[in-house]
Order: C-alpha cells, then structure tokens, then sequence
C-alpha cells in the first residue's frame, strides 16, 4: 500500500489523459468482440439496434435456397416466414467493422452490398449498425467497468 506520500505520488498518475488514453486502447483492443455482439443481434435475434424485427423470408427465398440446394450451391433452406439472418453469402457479415477514433464508435461492413441492404425495400430496417443500450450496458458492466478498476488500482498501485 504504501506512505500517504507515496499514495499521493501515485495519484498523480492517475489523470483523465491517461485513464482516457487506456480506455481507448482497451476499446480497441476489444473492436472483434464489440462486432461480434452486433452481428449476433442481426444473425441470432432477427433484431436491428432498437430491438425492432430487420425482415423475413419471402417464398421466393425459399424457393431459391431449396433450389440451391438441390444443386449443391448451398445447404442452408431459408423458410417463408422466417426472420432474416443476415447470411447469404457471407461476405457481407465477415466485412463487418467498428472504428474506434476520438469519442466514436463507427460500425459498418466493407462489403459492396451494404448499401443495397440498408436502402432494400425488403428490410423492415436499416438500423443495423451499432450496440443495442441492453448491449451496450452489458459491455460497460462486463469489459469496461473492470478494466477501469483494475487498471486504476495499477496506477494506484493497490
């Protein structure tokens, strides 16, 4: 623990730079897990950012994919009805992105069909990009709180 002078030495250390200058690297650090929670709303829950349905398969979907299928261009039979996952051929989830810069978070996908996804008449939203508040409340309680303790209580040395 320490002399109070020692405490206080320490302290000094402990400045808004440098406690923001940590959390941005962290946040950086942790850029493919904060992508991942996003594309899990899209591919698992259907769900855009404000927890509203993205879509659903239409029967032309699902005559296409079961058509696929048959002629081994595929395996995987989208239903009429079913929510949208975001996958068809994958490219346009594997290009998915956040930039971490200054006090923003900006997510999108370097795909070539992003554009003609957000603006599809065939999507109930185009709100894709981004961390829900449940999501973005259980990455601060989750990953940002501790690494702030923790990492205070190093400079601190306590």
């Amino acid at each position: 623990m320490g002399t109070l002078q020692q405490q206080l030495e320490a302290a000094k250390k402990l400045t808004p730079k440098r406690v923001s200058n940590d959390l941005f690297d962290f946040l950086k650090s942790i850029s493919k897990e904060i992508v991942e929670i996003n594309k899990n709303k899209i591919t698992n829950d259907s769900k855009d950012i404000f927890e509203k349905p993205i879509g659903y398969y239409s029967e032309a979907t699902e005559y296409i994919t079961k058509n696929n299928a048959l002629l081994g261009k595929g395996n995987k039979i989208k239903y009429a009805g079913d929510p949208f996952d975001g996958d068809d051929t994958g490219d346009w989830l594997k290009g998915w992105y956040v930039n971490i810069s200054n006090a923003e978070l900006r997510f999108g996908s370097t795909d070539s069909k992003t554009e003609l996804i957000l603006k599809s008449d065939n999507w109930l939203s185009d709100e894709l990009f981004g961390l829900t508040d449940k999501d973005l409340r259980e990455l601060i309680d989750n990953q940002l709180l501790p690494f702030i303790i923790r990492n205070n209580r190093k400079i601190l040395n306590v």
